[in-house]
């Protein structure tokens, strides 16, 4: 039988601080989401390779099984090219968070639109809360000649974020 001694006012147990994300692969276990969550930290691993090269425009992570990743790609053409730079593939996703427990790579052929996609760019550069900056008038009539209007924007964007850096 344990005696329990009364605890001082005031005094808290000691613990040693853990990184944020022990914390969390406890609670998604405990809500039994881990499998769940491990699936999209792999998905998402596999669009951090693939942004910095062409093939994130044809090929995406689709769901993962154990260990094995499958991924979309858009034509058979893309499946072989993957297939024949899977092993460099999963070397840089194995140095990229979520991809450290990927052993395989599986490719299939579909449409890219049913499989979700990951918005790295927004993730990797927020955005200043606030109005945009103003720019000045001649890049102002410079963009205005570009005619598409997404192009436009970004450029608009870009120059934003290289002004505020400068000054």
């Amino acid at each position: 039988m344990r005696i329990k001694r009364p605890r001082k006012k005031g005094a808290r147990p000691s613990t040693q601080p853990r990184p944020t994300s022990q914390l969390l692969d406890g609670t998604f276990r405990w809500l039994k989401l881990d499998e769940a969550a491990s699936s999209f930290r792999a998905m998402r691993a596999f669009a951090v390779v693939a942004a910095t090269t062409r093939i994130g425009e044809h090929a995406r992570g689709e769901r993962l099984r154990g260990s094995i990743l499958y991924v979309r790609c858009d034509s058979s053409s893309w499946s072989q090219h993957l297939h024949m730079l899977k092993e460099s593939i999963l070397e840089r996703m194995r140095k990229t968070p979520g991809g450290e427990g990927i052993n395989d790579l599986r490719f299939n052929v579909g449409p890219l639109d049913e499989v979700a996609g990951w918005e790295l760019a927004a993730e990797s550069a927020p955005e200043a809360p606030g109005a945009p900056h103003a720019l000045p008038e001649e890049i102002a009539h410079a963009l205005g000649d570009v005619e598409d209007v997404e192009l436009r924007e970004h450029l608009a964007r870009l120059y934003g974020k290289l002004g505020a850096t400068t000054k």
